[in-house]
C-alpha cells in the first residue's frame, strides 16, 4: 500500500482579512471565560441562590489544564473561568435593586425561560468583569447554554455585544437552533424528559422550532445580527448517535449526537453584517455523543486554540479521484466518505493531549458523500477542517478514513442491508501551516488535492502581552 504526500509548488499565502471592522479583542490575560451550563435535571423549578459562583468538576478539570485560574479560586483573576447556575429563586448578593426588578420584569412578560436565563447570566458576566478587572468575557456554552447565549448576544441582553464586551462565543453540541426532539417529540418524547430529568415544561416549549423563530430568528439556523460580526465564533458537534438507542435517528433520520441534531448546533448562510471578518463561523466535529462531550480531550485542545490563537487553518478537498471499483456495476456509481481526523502536535507538546481536535466519519453521516465512477476525478471543494490553531502551531497531522457506503439511514443509501462500510486505503500526512499550499494525499485506492488556506486574526487590542506570546499559559 502505497502512502505518498506531495507538496505542489504553488503557495497560496495568508489570507487577507476581509472588508470592514471587526470588534476588538483584549489579550488573553484580560479577558475572563464565563460558562454557561446544559439542561439541569431539577430544571426551572430549582430553589436556592441563581447568578452565584459555582463549580463543577469537568469545568475546572478544563480550566486547569488549560493553565487558567477559576472563579472558586481565584474570583478577582482577569482571566479567570466562571461558572455560575441560571436555575433558581433567590437572587444574589451582587444584585441592585434594579437588578431585581429587571428579572421580575422579564419574568412577567416571557413567563421565564431562556430571556430569564439570558439575563442571568448576563448579569453575571457584568459582575465577573467588575470584580476581576476583565475588559472582556468569552462566552463558553454547552447544550442549552447554546440557546441561551444565543439569546443573549443577539438580543443584546445588557448590552454586553454592543459595548464590545464579548471577546467570543463557544458552543459546545449547543441547543442553538431548537432542538428536533422538544418540537416533533410529541407526548412520548415529553413524558420521557420529564421522567428521566424532570424537564420543566417552559425549557421545552423555549427549545422547540417555533418559538426560536418566533423570538430569536427566523430562519432559525440563521441570524442577521450585527452583534455576531463583532467577534468570533466557533462551533463544536457531537456526531456520535448511539444514545438512547438512536431513538433520535430513528425519529429524525438526520445526523446527531443523541440528542440534538448536527445541523441545530451551529449556524449557517449568515449573512455580511453577521459574519467576523467575512468568514463564516468556524465548525468542528468530535465522535462523542453529547453525554461524552465533557470528557473528551480532543475538545479541550481545540477550545484552547480558540481561547488564545489568532490562525485559523482551513483545510479543503479540492478533487477525489478512486482508482479501483467498490461498487459493482449493478450498482452504478460508488458512494464515498472521505473521512478525516486531524491532530494538533502542538496540543500533544503543551498538554500532553493526543486525542484528535477534528473527526469526521463515514458511520456518523458527519462529512456529505460524493458519488463517483471509479477512474473519474470529481471536483469536490468541501470543507474538511476550519478552525483556529494554538499559538506556536507550525503543522497538522491529517489521518484519513475513507469508506464506500452501501446501507447508511442517515446517508439514504440501501444497496445492502444494515449499515455496511467498506474501507479503503487511508494514509497519515502531515501540513506545514506555514506554508500553506496545495497538496496531493495518495494511496493505492484512491487519490485526492488538498488546498490550504490560513487567515490571520487581527492582533489583541493593546499592548503586547506575554499572553500574546503564549507563555503566560505554558
Amino acid at each position: 500500500m502505497k502512502h505518498v504526500l506531495f507538496a505542489a509548488a504553488v503557495t497560496i499565502g495568508i489570507a487577507g482579512l476581509a472588508a470592514g471592522e471587526a470588534g476588538a479583542t483584549a489579550s488573553p490575560d484580560k479577558v475572563a471565560t464565563v460558562v454557561v451550563h446544559g439542561f439541569d435535571p431539577s430544571g426551572a423549578s430549582t430553589t436556592g441562590v441563581f447568578g452565584n459562583d459555582q463549580t463543577t468538576t469537568y469545568i475546572t478539570e478544563m480550566a486547569v489544564e488549560l493553565g487558567l485560574p477559576t472563579s472558586d479560586v481565584d474570583p478577582t483573576a482577569p482571566n479567570q473561568v466562571a461558572y455560575t447556575t441560571y436555575y433558581g429563586d433567590q437572587y444574589p448578593a451582587y444584585y441592585t435593586a434594579q437588578d431585581i426588578q429587571d428579572i421580575q420584569n422579564i419574568t412577567t412578560t416571557h413567563g421565564g425561560g431562556v430571556p430569564r436565563y439570558a439575563a442571568i447570566v448576563a448579569k453575571f458576566a457584568e459582575h465577573v468583569m467588575e470584580r476581576s478587572g476583565a475588559e472582556q468575557v468569552n462566552i463558553f456554552a454547552v447544550s442549552f447554554g447554546g440557546l441561551i447565549s444565543r439569546y443573549m448576544i443577539e438580543k443584546d441582553v445588557e448590552g454586553l455585544a454592543s459595548t464590545d464586551k464579548i471577546a467570543r462565543w463557544i458552543a459546545v453540541e449547543g441547543v442553538v437552533a431548537g432542538n428536533y426532539g422538544a418540537t416533533y417529540g410529541g407526548p412520548v418524547f415529553e413524558d420521557f424528559y420529564e421522567e428521566q430529568y424532570g424537564a420543566p415544561p417552559i425549557d421545552l416549549q423555549h427549545m422547540d422550532y417555533e418559538w426560536v423563530e418566533a423570538n430569536i430568528h427566523n430562519p432559525r439556523q440563521s441570524s442577521a445580527s450585527p452583534f455576531l460580526g463583532e467577534f468570533p465564533t466557533h462551533f463544536w458537534l457531537a456526531s456520535d448517535d448511539n444514545f438512547n438507542e438512536r431513538a433520535l435517528t430513528f425519529l429524525s433520520g438526520k445526523a446527531n449526537d443523541g440528542v440534538v441534531l448536527t445541523e441545530d448546533a451551529k449556524l449557517t448562510s449568515l449573512p455580511p453584517q453577521s459574519l467576523y471578518l467575512g468568514l463564516e463561523p468556524t465548525v468542528s466535529t468530535m465522535h462523542t455523543n453529547h453525554e461524552s462531550t465533557k470528557d473528551f480531550e480532543g475538545i479541550r485542545a481545540g477550545v484552547a486554540a480558540q481561547l488564545f490563537g489568532r490562525k485559523r487553518v482551513t483545510i479543503t478537498l479540492e478533487q477525489v479521484r478512486v482508482r479501483n471499483e467498490f461498487d459493482g456495476s449493478a450498482r452504478g456509481d460508488g458512494e464515498y466518505v472521505f473521512g478525516l481526523r486531524v491532530f494538533s502536535p502542538q496540543a500533544e507538546s503543551l498538554y500532553g493531549i493526543t486525542n484528535a481536535i477534528h473527526q469526521v466519519r463515514a458511520d456518523d453521516a458527519s462529512i456529505p458523500f460524493v458519488r463517483m465512477a471509479q477512474d473519474t476525478t470529481v471536483t469536490v471543494n468541501m470543507t474538511w477542517f476550519d478552525d483556529m490553531v494554538l499559538p506556536g502551531e507550525t503543522a497538522l497531522r491529517l489521518q484519513t478514513n475513507v469508506d464506500e457506503v452501501d446501507g447508511d439511514i442517515i446517508y439514504n443509501i440501501s444497496e445492502a442491508l444494515g449499515e455496511v462500510y467498506e474501507d479503503l486505503a487511508d494514509t497519515t500526512v502531515e501540513v506545514n501551516i506555514e506554508a500553506p499550499g496545495t497538496y496531493t494525499l495518495e494511496t493505492d485506492d484512491w487519490r485526492a488535492v488538498v488546498g490550504v488556506t490560513v487567515t490571520e486574526y487581527p492582533p489583541y487590542d493593546g499592548t503586547e502581552t506575554a499572553a500574546q506570546g503564549w507563555e503566560l499559559y505554558e
